[in-house]
């Protein structure tokens, strides 16, 4: 840097340093014991921080968050329901077409209760008719196999009276 010049005679300019311009006056004082201090210019340095907050707004329902933009960083950004069942993840993909993903609230305790009422059925009874079900159709099958079986036995048996070719003298 080029300190800035004074004319304070016409004849001969003198010099003053811009950053501190009273360090010099400090020096000519008689009797002075002070030291001039080494100048320093701060170096800022920047620290790249990631974001610790993840972007998104909470919404009504997937109807809203397939209206919204995509980011076109490539960064997902989250839509959580606004009853707290579900949250939506909406993000840019390499091909460029966005892909939603969404995460559901499952509690699996309550969830099997829930089907029982529903049902009225629990799973003991469920796999009883099963294998109810499974002996009928086993019964039905040696049924047809009979009748198939029964079938091909007349036709053998027509088929050895019937005369071949014609009649010989």
């Amino acid at each position: 840097m080029q300190p800035y010049p004074t004319w304070p005679n016409m004849a001969y300019p003198t010099y003053q340093n811009p950053i501190n311009p009273y360090q010099e006056r400090l020096s000519q004082l008689p009797n002075n014991n002070y030291q001039p201090q080494m100048q320093y210019v701060p170096i800022q340095q920047q620290v790249n921080q990631q974001n610790q907050f993840l972007s998104g707004q909470i919404v009504d329902g997937i109807d809203a968050v397939k209206a919204k933009d995509v980011d076109m960083s490539g960064n997902p950004v989250w839509y959580p329901k606004s009853d707290g069942t579900e949250i939506y993840r909406k993000q840019l993909q390499a091909d460029g077409k966005s892909q939603i993903c969404v995460y559901r609230l499952m509690q699996p305790e309550s969830q099997n209760k829930s089907e029982q009422l529903n049902t009225g059925i629990n799973e003991e009874t469920l796999n009883t008719l099963f294998e109810q079900l499974r002996q009928d159709i086993f019964e039905e099958i040696s049924g047809i196999k009979d009748l198939v079986n029964k079938n091909n036995q007349q036709h053998m048996e027509a088929s050895k009276s019937i005369q071949r070719g014609g009649s010989q003298k």
